[in-house]
Parts: structure tokens; C-alpha cells; sequence
């Protein structure tokens, strides 16, 4: 097949990231993927172009990457399937032709939450094409409030990049906590700090660890270590350093963070973010917090920091979930692959 993904941008971010493993994967099994970006300068795009430029965190990729001015249809290669990856996309995708190839749209997210005016997001979910979605919870937003079908793929761990390693801790008494931080308010970072702080006045043995991708320098009284921008090969020593680790976002599509540390080990503290509910179980693989609950999220950490035997037992439940649970890579490339062709018959 002739498989186009339609990308917002290609800088390292959770939905990125698995749009382009998905290209990297179908066509390391032969078939001719082009991930296309937009980009207004000229002769940024030529050069990129001529040379094949792909993103420095993924220069293995096997797709072919392609920069063009805009999304019209004059600038997408044809074929027999093109993806939207992003709600702008799949309004773009509305007006191609046939030649272009069956339409899909990925949805990583309920854009209408954070990534767009809601009236122009519920304009392209409203679109009568293919969709596939994260989790369960995006599956029945969609079903709920468009009347229309998904497919759920969720998205698999890489255990390449994220597996448990040995980790010589200076100060074993300490409890290391671990968070994201982000710049965007609803990925929770301000609640995180200000639970964590509130834990650390009864229980002073706790650290808490942030890393992040968005700024360079934030202020370090919010914690006692931060990292940024860690080469995705660093992460694997990051979680399993740790022993706890929270998700303390309004929403997510699914919360890859979250089960990149269940996979390294790590107790997953998280509220009920929507996507979670298809990995987070209370009290089996993570400790679940009411939705936007400061005062739950609160006891629950407070609850895995003063109880090493139930949060190993968690740790372990997440671990064992991830690795038993959940498709890998391959088996979630070939479930993709499967609905391509599948939509190519109607």
C-alpha cells in the first residue's frame, strides 16, 4: 500500500511519537509510507526534501518524510490510504480526491478539550470517514457525541526504550516521585508540585523528580531535581530510579508517561484522566484518584508513599499488566495494517 500520514508538526510529543513508530513499522514491512509536514519556508522545505531530513530523536525512520507548503490536495502525494493525524488534517483531507487514497482519521485526543476552537474540532469529527482512536474512553466520546464507530488501537509500550534497569541509589531511604512537567496547564504540573509539597511537610524523606521537553530552565524550588530534554534512551534509568510515578492531567487520550513507568516498575499514581481506564485499575495496577480530585490525588500518593508493601504490589501489577496485556509493537502495526486493508474493500 500507498500509506500517506498527515502530521501537525514533528517535534517530540506523545502523539508524534506514535504516528511516526506506526509509519517507521509499515514500511519496515514493505509498504511506501510518506509522513508529510507542513513547513512555510522554501528552501527549508527543498533542502529538506532533497535530502530526506527526518527528526533527530527518530533518524532510523523508515518512512519517507516530506515537507510541503500547505495541506492542499495539489501537495499530497497520491495513494491507497492518507491519515490524519490531527483534527486541522482531517478538514484539509475532507476535499481531496479519491486519488489520494481512503481517508482515516487517527485521534489521539478530544481535541475539542485543548487543541482547537470546539466548534471547528466537532466540524471534522462530524466528517463521515474512518476513525480509529486511543482508548475505550475516546471511543465512546466519539460514539456518544457523533453517532459514529471507531476502531480502539491502543498504543503499545517501545520495551526497547522502557524496561526496568538497576539503578544505584545513593540514598535508599529516599522516595523518589516522578512527574512530567509541561508548560500547557491541563497536563497538571501545578497540581502535581503543590500535592507533592503538601506530602513533603509530613513526609520529608520525599523527592520529587520533573523532567520535560517544553522549558529549559524552571524554577527549582518546585523540586528537587529536574531534566530536560533526557535522550529518549535515558528515560529507561529516569523511571526505574523512581518509585512513584503521577499522571496529573484534566485528560488524556490514553497517558503513555503513565505506562512507560508501570512498564519500568513504577508505582503509577494518576487521576482518572479518561484514557487511563483502559491500564489504571485502583488498587490492582495503579492507585486512581477521582477526576480533577486534589484531595483524592492527595491520599492516594500520601497512601503509596507510607506503604512500601502495597506500592510495590502495585508496581508489580503495573508491570506485569504492560508486558502481558498490552500489543506490542509488531502485533499493533499488524492490527493497523489489517484496518487498512479492510477499508480499502468498502
Amino acid at each position: 500500500m500507498h500509506i500517506t500520514f498527515l502530521m501537525p508538526h514533528l517535534k517530540l510529543a506523545g502523539g508524534t511519537r506514535l504516528s511516526l513508530t506506526y509509519a517507521h513499522f509499515l514500511a519496515e514491512k514493505g509498504h511506501h509510507v510518506t509522513v508529510v509536514v507542513s513547513s512555510k519556508n522554501f528552501w527549508r522545505r527543498f533542502l529538506a526534501n532533497i535530502l530526506n531530513i527526518k527528526p533527530e530523536w527518530f533518524k532510523k525512520n523508515k518512512a519517507k518524510f516530506l515537507r510541503v507548503k500547505n495541506f492542499q490536495a495539489e501537495n499530497i502525494p497520491a495513494g491507497d490510504i492518507v491519515v490524519a493525524c490531527f483534527w486541522q488534517g482531517a478538514l484539509f483531507m475532507s476535499d481531496y480526491p479519491q486519488t489520494k487514497g481512503k481517508q482515516i482519521h487517527f485521534i489521539q485526543h478530544d481535541e475539542r478539550l485543548y487543541h482547537g476552537p470546539a466548534d471547528q474540532v466537532t466540524r471534522a469529527y462530524r466528517l463521515q470517514n474512518k476513525k480509529i482512536v486511543l482508548s475505550h474512553w475516546l471511543q465512546e466520546r466519539i460514539e456518544q457525541d457523533f453517532n459514529q464507530d471507531a476502531d480502539v488501537l491502543l498504543t503499545p509500550v517501545d520495551f526497547n526504550l522502557f524496561h526496568k534497569v538497576k539503578v544505584n541509589r545513593q540514598n535508599k531511604d529516599k522516595i523518589r516521585i516522578l512527574s512530567l512537567h509541561h508548560s500547557y496547564i491541563w497536563k497538571g504540573t501545578a497540581v502535581c508540585v503543590e500535592v507533592v509539597k503538601k506530602i513533603k511537610v509530613i513526609q520529608p524523606e520525599v523527592e520529587l523528580i520533573l523532567y520535560g521537553a517544553r522549558e529549559k530552565n524552571i524554577a527549582l524550588d518546585d523540586c528537587d531535581e529536574y531534566y530536560y530534554n533526557l535522550p529518549q534512551e535515558k528515560m529507561a534509568e529516569l523511571y526505574s530510579g523512581c518509585d512513584i510515578f503521577i499522571s496529573s492531567s484534566e485528560w488524556e487520550g490514553l497517558g503513555m508517561p503513565g505506562m512507560e513507568a508501570m512498564a519500568c516498575g513504577v508505582c503509577l499514581v494518576t487521576y482518572d484522566i479518561g484514557g487511563s481506564r483502559d491500564y489504571a485499575f485502583d488498587n490492582e495496577t495503579a492507585l486512581v484518584a477521582k477526576h480533577a480530585d486534589k484531595e483524592d490525588l492527595y491520599k492516594k500518593i500520601l497512601l503509596a508513599v507510607e506503604d512500601k508493601e502495597l506500592r510495590e504490589k502495585i508496581a508489580q501489577g503495573g508491570y506485569d499488566f504492560i508486558h502481558n496485556k498490552i500489543d506490542t509493537w509488531d502485533e499493533s502495526t499488524n492490527k493497523l495494517e489489517k484496518i487498512f486493508l479492510e477499508s480499502l474493500k468498502t
